[in-house]
C-alpha cells in the first residue's frame, strides 16, 4: 500500500516538474460576447468550430442583428495530393491540405482582418489494405477539422 502511495505521489511530481497542464480554454475579448458563426451547418468545419467557440465561452446566436460580432468564414477547401509514387507506379502517399478564409466583423468593420491559414497531414496508401486507408483519411479528415477550429480561435484570441 505504501508503495503504490510512494509511485503515485512520484508520477504526480514528475508530471509537475515536467511543465505538463492540461490545455486551457482560449478567452477571447469581450468584442465576442455574442457571435454570429457564418457558416453553413452542413460544412464538415461547422460543428468543431462550433464547439470551440462555446469552450471559449462565447454565447452564439442565431441570427445576425443579434451579434456583437460575426465570424465569417469566405472559403474551407479540403483537398487530396499524391504526396510519394512507389517504383511500381502506384500510390504510396496521399497529402490531406486544408485552406481555410475568414475574418470578424463586427458593426461593419474587421475586427480581424481576412486570413488564410493552412494544415496538412500525410498518410501512407496501400492498396492492399484499401479497407483500413479509407478509414484512416476519414480519420485525419476530422482530425483536420477539429485542429483547424482550434487554430482560427487560437488566432482570433491574439488579435487586439
Amino acid at each position: 500500500m505504501k508503495k503504490t502511495v510512494l509511485i503515485l505521489w512520484l508520477i504526480g511530481l514528475l508530471l509537475t516538474a515536467c511543465g505538463y497542464q492540461l490545455r486551457q480554454p482560449v478567452e477571447l475579448n469581450t468584442a465576442y460576447q455574442k457571435t454570429y458563426l457564418a457558416l453553413s451547418i452542413t460544412s464538415p468545419l461547422y460543428q468543431p468550430l462550433y464547439t470551440e467557440l462555446l469552450n471559449a465561452k462565447i454565447d452564439l446566436v442565431k441570427t445576425q442583428d443579434q451579434s456583437s460580432a460575426e465570424l465569417k468564414v469566405n472559403t474551407v477547401n479540403l483537398e487530396r495530393v499524391i504526396q510519394s509514387i512507389g517504383a511500381n507506379n502506384r500510390v504510396q502517399e496521399y497529402r490531406l491540405e486544408i485552406n481555410v478564409n475568414f475574418q470578424v466583423l463586427a458593426n461593419g468593420e474587421n475586427l480581424v482582418e481576412p486570413q488564410t491559414l493552412n494544415m496538412s497531414r500525410d498518410y501512407a496508401f496501400d492498396i492492399e489494405q484499401i479497407t483500413g486507408t479509407q478509414q484512416e483519411e476519414a480519420i485525419l479528415r476530422e482530425q483536420l477539422y477539429k485542429d483547424m477550429a482550434r487554430m482560427i480561435v487560437t488566432r482570433i484570441s491574439r488579435q487586439p
